[in-house]
């Protein structure tokens, strides 16, 4: 293994140590990081002082370990740590700490302050096979992993301090510390990149109540959002029909109703932006004409309402996309194939379109999981099998990330 050492200089990573036996060689990844010039702060459970001693690590990085959750400090250490670190380490990681985080228990710092981070956090779990296997840590590893923020690495076969041989011991070093400065890299592949994005579905109103929309949730739009932000975006505007869900940490949420609005939003921001994401499903037609009254039966309702076509808003930012820009669009299909899909951008100044079938009910619309094909101007395909929109959401940042470093 190469190392590349420099990734980590400079960086503030907080290193959690919990109830394990192999809290020992905490001491020894807290001393190799230090060494390559990151900023360590330990982080230790009330349990873990039953293996190790505080002392150790405030000795190895020249950082005051922190293990009390409501020491009285000039600053509330589970926001000003976890907001101001590049990276969490939890290392090792008890099942009792895994459980507590995939059900948002915060009753010791160390597990406030993961709940609370805005950055990767690594978990290398240790703890004894049967502990490990039990299918409800399981669960709750899934769970954490499908959150998008939280990744694992190990545990590995061995001797286990019970005396028992099985799977459990935590990773070796090399290999946490490897995937450390990995996780350093990727939270930080959109550094200084200025992200739009548009989520839900549009409201195009017929009269002041009644309105023509689609079952559009937002949910991968703000997927999008959430996962750019993590990824280091200098700026994410997130456009949103959709006010039912919550907030992504970080971003700039404008609101809209209807596709008029969306690309008045649209004209102030997308000259300005390195990456566009047209992930809202906007209304194919609208009203020819909306009422500032509420229509009554006895005004003969049929008789006054028609429809146009729609301007197709991802069109009109093809013809106005800079040479430095990157625009993707989204095509929800009742069926379809990637040969489909590349018509829609040949030729025309759209580079990626991500496709999903809206025909099935287990993704897309409303759901919480998608699969999608991805496919580049250049004919590429890169399909994303099932999986949570947040995971879904990565691979298609991924994609783009690959594209712009390809330029």
């Amino acid at each position: 293994m190469v190392l590349n050492k420099s990734v980590f200089l400079k960086k503030k990573i907080v290193l959690g140590i919990t109830a394990s036996i192999a809290a020992y060689k905490a001491a020894s990844i807290c001393s190799r990081l230090a060494d390559m010039g990151a900023d360590v702060v330990p982080v230790m459970t009330p349990n873990a002082l039953n293996f190790i001693t505080p002392i150790t690590f405030s000795s190895i990085s020249g950082n005051k370990t922190i293990v009390e959750q409501f020491a009285n400090e000039k600053k509330i250490y589970h926001i000003s740590l976890s907001h101001s670190a590049d990276i969490f380490l939890i290392a090792p990681a008890s099942a009792d700490t895994i459980s507590k985080l995939s059900y948002g228990i915060c009753d010791n710092l160390l597990a406030t302050s993961a709940v609370s981070a805005t950055c990767p956090v690594l978990i290398a779990p240790a703890m004894n096979e049967s502990m490990y296997l039990n299918p409800i840590i399981q669960k709750n590893i899934l769970r954490l992993r499908k959150s998008g923020k939280y990744f694992f690495i190990g545990p590995k076969s061995g001797n286990l301090a019970c005396g028992e041989k099985g799977l459990g011991r935590l990773e070796d070093e090399d290999i946490i510390i490897e995937r450390l400065g990995e996780l350093l890299n990727y939270s930080s592949d959109l550094k200084g990149k200025k992200i739009v994005i548009t989520a839900g579905g549009t409201r195009e109103f017929i009269d002041t109540v009644r309105y023509i929309s689609n079952r559009s949730s937002g949910k991968m739009g703000y997927a999008l959002a959430e996962e750019a932000y993590f990824r280091g975006a200098e700026k994410v505007i997130l456009i949103s029909t959709v006010r039912n869900l919550p907030q992504p940490y970080g971003v700039d949420v404008k609101y809209v109703e209807d596709s008029s609005g969306m690309k008045k939003v649209l004209d102030k921001y997308y000259s300005t932006n390195d990456v566009a994401v047209m992930a809202a499903a906007v209304s194919d037609i609208i009203p020819l004409k909306k009422y500032n009254f509420k229509l009554k039966k006895k005004n003969d309702i049929l008789s006054r309402i028609s429809f146009k076509e729609n301007e197709n808003i991802l069109k009109y930012l093809a013809k106005e996309k800079k040479k430095n820009q990157y625009l993707v669009g989204f095509a929800a299909e009742s069926g379809y194939n990637s040969r489909d899909v590349l018509e829609k951008i040949k030729d025309k100044n759209i580079d990626m379109i991500v496709a999903n079938d809206i025909s099935r009910e287990d993704i897309g619309m409303e759901s919480d999981y998608n699969e999608v094909d991805i496919v580049r101007q250049d004919g590429a395909v890169k399909k994303l099998a099932r999986d949570k929109k947040r995971i879904i959401a990565r691979g298609i940042w991924d994609e783009i990330v690959k594209s712009l470093t390809e330029r």
